[in-house]
């Protein structure tokens, strides 16, 4: 029998600095506070760290305009991960 699929959700609504979005990741995919804030160590994260499998439902809206190019570089990492090891489904609302 198959381990259960855990459901996170990404809300970067109330988020208006880069630490905040990486916080944000940090704390609703239950990371290590000693987790990097990058790509490269998102990447760690999603491939080693977090539980798996897993569904990742996250939204583009962000307080800070000028962060939506970190959130789509965040979500291609996520599609990235999704598309290489299958234990990670990525949704986007």
């Amino acid at each position: 029998m198959g381990r259960e699929v855990r459901k996170f959700e990404l809300d970067f609504s109330k988020c208006s600095t880069w630490g905040e979005v990486y916080r944000e990741i940090k704390k609703k995919l239950d990371l290590p506070d000693w987790c990097g804030e990058n790509l490269d160590a998102l990447w760690d994260a999603l491939t080693g760290m977090m539980y798996t499998p897993a569904e990742i439902t996250v939204s583009k809206n962000v307080a800070n305009k000028g962060l939506v190019s970190v959130v789509e570089q965040i979500i291609a990492v996520m599609y990235e991960a999704e598309n290489t090891y299958h234990e990670i489904t990525v949704v986007e609302k």
